[in-house]
């Protein structure tokens, strides 16, 4: 699982990370809020768009940590599937928001 961290509210970052990963082109196919303090996204990648999510990642402030960043970079292993976890500076409620399979 990649990690990152992001200062913004759940719902912020639930907007802000659904709409990365749509220019990216990189299908989100399910993403968990966790107590306000985390948000959890599973994508599913037909090809290899790990520059354009980076790229898309980094516009819409999400950092990623280090081990995340070179992971994303390295030598392309025809892995399509994935986790992202994002640490988020606000407190909330424990919720699961289904998002749509196909971004846009």
């Amino acid at each position: 699982m990649l990690t990152a961290t992001m200062q913004a509210t759940p719902a912020e970052a639930l907007q802000a990370v659904e709409h990365a990963f749509a220019r990216a082109h990189v299908f989100l196919t399910e993403a968990h809020q966790l107590g306000g303090l985390a948000l959890v996204v599973h994508w599913d990648m037909e090809g290899d768009h790990r520059q354009l999510l980076v790229d898309a990642l980094l516009e819409a402030s999400v950092d990623l940590d280090e081990s995340a960043f070179d992971a994303l970079q390295g030598p392309w292993r025809g892995e399509l599937t994935g986790s992202l976890h994002v640490t988020l500076e606000h407190d909330g409620r424990d919720s699961k928001v289904p998002v749509p399979a196909v971004p846009g």
